[in-house]
């Protein structure tokens, strides 16, 4: 998983900075030279869905998705062991029901095509299987980790950390 964290986030990255470059384009062109690029929105489009799908990925990976604490630092080891099991299996099932429904709804729209590219849309909705398949098996594999460690309250910590 080490190989994929790094191929999404370098993805990631360069499809945040086609955006960048493309809008800014797109802003010179229009203000400047009074002229349109009309097949940059179809790009963008593509572009930010990989990258915002790619960095969820990537936060799942890092362990460094938003979490709210708080109620958390007040449970004993073994309550912190088992509310972080339990929210894998939340976040797995919440993913899982998003993998089948964006396998059908890439499969559906494999007909329509984008306005100036011609490509069809489901290249840009594809990037939410892709990566949702990925993070699921990141939370099963960190799910397996945790079962395992049960008994040992520093693994866990260490584990939610992302050490």
């Amino acid at each position: 998983m080490h190989v994929v964290r790094k191929i999404f986030s370098l993805l990631g990255g360069v499809s945040l900075a086609g955006v960048f470059v493309i809008v800014f384009a797109q802003v010179i062109q229009r203000y400047v030279f009074q002229l349109s690029m009309p097949w940059a929105n179809d790009v963008i489009q593509i572009l930010f869905t990989y990258s915002v799908f790619l960095g969820m990925a990537v936060g799942i990976f890092n362990k460094s998705h938003l979490n709210v604490d708080v109620l958390v630092q007040c449970f004993s080891p073994k309550g912190k062991q088992m509310f972080a099991l339990l929210t894998n299996v939340i976040v797995i099932v919440f993913l899982s029901a998003v993998f089948f429904y964006s396998v059908r709804f890439v499969t559906d729209n494999m007909d329509q095509y984008m306005t100036y590219v011609k490509v069809p849309m489901s290249l840009s909705y594809a990037a939410i299987p892709l990566t949702v398949f990925f993070m699921l098996i990141q939370l099963l594999l960190d799910l397996v980790r945790q079962v395992k460690n049960m008994g040992s309250s520093e693994d866990s910590d260490l584990q939610r950390e992302g050490r």
